[in-house]
């Protein structure tokens, strides 16, 4: 579904999002824009997201495609962290 550069702008603008960076979020479908009751808005979850690719991607200079690469990573690392710490005090 296209929308106008107008909605964008204003979602980019309530989200603290950068327009060109959640244009670029979208056509490569890292997220999805829905439209409710006349305003663009994103699914729940979503926008904390979309600042935490758009803060790596600042951070270290990297293009989107990277940044979701470090996000998945980084999510890995944390559940392994996790299934450690469980077999430890399973073992304790």
């Amino acid at each position: 579904m296209a929308h106008s550069e107008d909605a964008l702008r204003q979602l980019s603008r309530r989200l603290d999002i950068e327009a060109l960076f959640l244009k670029e979020c979208m056509q490569a479908a890292v997220v999805e824009i829905q439209e409710i009751d006349g305003t663009l808005d994103l699914a729940e979850g979503t926008t904390l997201r979309l600042r935490r690719l758009q803060r790596i991607c600042h951070t270290f200079n990297v293009d989107l495609h990277v940044a979701l690469l470090l996000a998945q990573l980084s999510q890995r690392a944390a559940d392994l962290e996790r299934e450690v710490e469980a077999l430890r005090r399973a073992n304790s």
